[in-house]
């Protein structure tokens, strides 16, 4: 049984290539600051699908095997860095 692909962050569909590099490194650097070694494997697949998409299968494989807790921490802080621009009254 395989896990279908995710779809946020680099595996949104439709994104240009130089979001999808933005969003690998992105999540790359958030994953390894909140998960630490545990992530070279989901860190280097991401940094590999800066350039070439296909690595991204790789890296959501990588993602399943992180420590849960820490893995959803760098989710958060993913989530809040790419959350919509919220305008406040003046």
């Amino acid at each position: 049984m395989t896990t279908p692909a995710p779809t946020w962050g680099p595996w949104c569909p439709n994104l240009p290539d130089a979001e999808r590099a933005a969003r690998c490194r992105c999540l790359a650097a958030l994953l390894r600051v909140w998960c630490g070694p545990a992530a070279d494997q989901a860190v280097a697949a991401l940094r590999a699908a800066e350039t070439d998409p296909a690595h991204l299968p790789a890296a959501a494989e990588a993602i399943t095997r992180l420590p849960t807790r820490p893995f959803r921490q760098a989710l958060a802080s993913f989530a809040a860095l790419h959350s919509p621009t919220r305008r406040t009254a003046a």
